[in-house]
């Protein structure tokens, strides 16, 4: 099995995990590979693939998975839906001053989301602001009855502010920069977007490449806004009032008795008590080393690499 044929199995067994058969061009573009590699040089020996891999009805899925294909049909039906409510949420709250970027992560992203799922929607906010602005998205959602709270039963549709950074803290540290992260970044689908902050994200987090080198698809937001007169006053006001800390203080003091594995720190604030990022690691390297078992490669030349 050549580089380019593990490649390929490593990105279905990754998709595998969130059962989400790939398209051909899906799997050129969340290619697993530190190197970039052209579709027609990809596709070239994928009959050494047929012990792992099967393909129907324009879908590659792992051998016996083929009840896989209508689940994602089903999904992505849903997911239409929810990406016009979530669009049309994220509109009404774009006027918000203290919003550089809203775009939609998760499931929902990559069209894959179930009819009761929730709306993860990853935020940069202008810098030092961070509070400031999860305060008032959390108000107004509250008001259009469309905000997820931690210990709610039903949250079908309901937005779920997984992370909000603030324009300081773009940048993803070493010890997150992995696979699922890279992922997370590419897959991104960019909303609000004010003065070009979704260019300068994906280009400060270019380390995606070791992970995904063929995305490098910049995507047009749906609403572009650039900052005006009004909002440097509006803001200028909550920096002289020290509107920030006041709101930091109340809302930490209200997580404290519930804070489990969410992170908060300066400009940083990652809101999910289930460490999903470690979990799909973990099962992504089990299912790695079940195959090198049956192949007998070696961890350290085979397809563990860059995992």
């Amino acid at each position: 099995m050549g580089s380019n044929e593990k490649s390929i199995l490593k990105t279905l067994l990754y998709a595998d995990i969130f059962n989400f058969p790939l398209k051909k061009n899906q799997i050129w573009k969340f290619l697993i590979s530190d190197k970039k590699v052209s579709k027609k040089s990809l596709f070239k020996n994928t009959l050494k693939l047929n012990k792992f891999v099967e393909f129907k009805n324009g879908y590659f899925f792992i051998k016996g998975k083929s009840k896989l294909i209508n689940l994602r049909k089903k999904r992505e039906k849903e997911s239409l839906k929810k990406l016009l409510k979530a669009k049309a949420i994220i509109n009404k709250i774009s006027f918000i001053p203290t919003l550089k970027l809203i775009g939609i992560s998760g499931a929902l992203s990559m069209k894959n989301s179930d009819k009761n799922d929730d709306i993860d929607l990853f935020v940069i906010s202008k810098k030092g602001f961070a509070w400031t602005t999860r305060f008032t998205l959390v108000l107004i959602l509250i008001l259009l009855r469309s905000y997820r709270h931690k210990n709610s039963q039903s949250f079908t549709d309901k937005i779920c502010l997984n992370m909000i950074v603030d324009e300081d803290n773009i940048v993803f540290k070493k010890n997150n920069q992995n696979l699922y992260t890279a992922h997370e970044i590419v897959q991104l689908i960019p909303v609000l977007d004010r003065d070009s902050t979704y260019e300068k994200f994906i280009a400060k987090n270019s380390w995606v490449k070791k992970y995904l080198a063929n995305s490098s698809i910049i995507k047009k937001s749906d609403v572009i806004k650039k900052e005006n007169i009004l909002d440097s006053l509006f803001i200028n006001i909550l920096k002289i009032i020290f509107l920030e800390n006041i709101l930091k203080i109340i809302q930490t003091r209200y997580m404290k008795k519930s804070i489990t594995k969410e992170i908060i720190k300066k400009g940083f604030l990652a809101f999910h008590p289930f460490d999903y990022n470690a979990y799909v690691l973990k099962v992504y390297k089990k299912n790695l080393t079940s195959i090198l078992i049956l192949e007998g490669i070696d961890k350290k030349n085979g397809l563990l690499y860059h995992s």
